[in-house]
């Protein structure tokens, strides 16, 4: 996958994709022309991780 592609799964900017790359967040390869590729099963499981680690909204008080 791209990073814009990524991006769009993780609910991120393509750059933000890039930074997660950058510091090993996510795996990449990059072709011989120099594109960054990501893949599927990584987003997925870096998606799931997220929403693991989301924190519930908070509710309003109750009288």
């Amino acid at each position: 996958m791209t990073p814009s592609e990524a991006g769009h799964v993780l609910g991120l900017s393509p750059d933000t994709v890039r930074v997660l790359c950058d510091k090993g967040r996510l795996p990449a390869l990059r072709t011989m022309s120099g594109r960054r590729l990501v893949r599927r099963g990584d987003v997925e499981r870096l998606a799931e991780e997220r929403q693991r680690n989301a924190r519930p909204k908070a509710r309003g008080r109750e009288v």
